[in-house]
């Protein structure tokens, strides 16, 4: 190419500077970020568990103290999940039923800054009813489950030594509590604390009509039972749950339409109204919405591509199918034997 043919043409200079500075130009490149040190804007689903506690006057001393160790031993661990998990924030609430029913937390707590506090006061009767009607008034997003980004179905972990001593009250409270379908879905589990309670056919009639499940009933013969039991149920049930806690519903082809969220007047095989006492839409249950999608997760998103419209009441739907899931493995567990104390 002939000399001076460039010229003429007018490039702007690459340096940005005619005349750089030699330490400009080798500048030592950043360090990359370490990953724990990234800000990111994901916006969670909240994934609550519920620890329903007995705190009647037969759970003073080392019954108590058990649950306590449990509970501040799960809240490390329960952080290390919520950090590996992209997908859910991990929230705890606490109540506490004798005679009475109280929240320890009075909205679920993050549990990325949970600091738990011993439950110290016990003494009373076990009135279980006022245990389910506060469950009850909670289990809606416009209570406990209330998340800007949804929430998973909650897991909820009931502990008593004593059967209901409101034996002609509970049953009324535990029916209307199934009607709350945020509740048919929960994972539910009930541990029946010392060998009165193991042995009290109340006790064990009245934590298998929580649980609607047997095999979520387990017997803590000793605090070291206790807590293990306390420790594993909880782990794994944040891990099914959120992992894959509704393939139950997915398997039977059936899952609450994704545009509506779970009231708390669920009426079984009856036709759903149109709200609850709680300012919740009933759910839609929708024949046509396809396996899959966010699985674990509670209606409140967008409906899955290719579900057909769904409306309320829609026959031939069974409404119940995927409720009241098992956490796989428990039932295979010897307590006594498996774990060094």
């Amino acid at each position: 190419m002939a000399d001076g043919f460039w010229e003429g043409f007018d490039f702007p200079s690459l340096d940005g500077d005619d005349n750089p500075v030699q330490e400009d130009v080798t500048r030592t490149i950043d360090d990359t970020p370490d990953i724990s040190t990234i800000e990111t804007n994901l916006v969670k689903r909240a994934m609550v568990v519920f620890f329903v506690v007995d705190t009647s006057g037969s759970m003073h001393g080392d019954r108590i103290g058990a649950v306590n160790d449990a509970v501040r031993t799960l809240i490390p661990e329960l952080k290390k999940r919520e950090a590996s998990n992209t997908n859910a924030q991990i929230k705890i609430a606490l109540l506490m039923f004798n005679a009475e029913a109280t929240w320890a937390t009075l909205e679920p707590q993050p549990v990325s800054t949970y600091n738990y506090s011993d439950i110290n006061q016990v003494g009373g009767a076990t009135n279980y009813g006022n245990a389910f009607d506060e469950l009850n008034k909670k289990l809606s997003r416009s209570a406990f489950l209330k998340s800007a980004a949804g929430a998973y179905t909650p897991l909820i972990i009931f502990m008593t030594d004593g059967k209901p001593t409101d034996v002609g009250y509970y049953k009324d409270s535990l029916n209307q509590l199934k009607h709350n379908a945020w509740f048919n879905y929960a994972t539910k589990a009930a541990i029946a604390i010392g060998k009165d309670a193991i042995d009290d056919p109340w006790v064990k009639q009245a934590l298998t009509d929580f649980t609607a499940n047997e095999k979520m009933v387990l017997a803590a013969k000793n605090t070291n039972i206790l807590t293990k039991q306390i420790e594993l149920v909880t782990l794994t049930g944040v891990d099914f749950v959120t992992q894959q806690g509704s393939l139950q519903n997915a398997s039977a082809s059936q899952t609450p339409d994704n545009r509506t969220s779970f009231g708390s007047n669920y009426n079984g095989a009856q036709q759903p109204s149109a709200a609850n006492n709680y300012g919740d839409p009933e759910p839609v249950y929708n024949p046509g919405t396809a396996p899959g999608g966010n699985v674990g997760a509670a209606p409140g998103g967008a409906a899955p591509g290719g579900a057909a419209p769904g409306g309320a009441g829609q026959s031939g739907v069974d409404v119940t199918a995927g409720a009241n899931p098992s956490i796989p493995g428990l039932d295979d567990i010897d307590w006594e034997n498996d774990f060094k104390f």
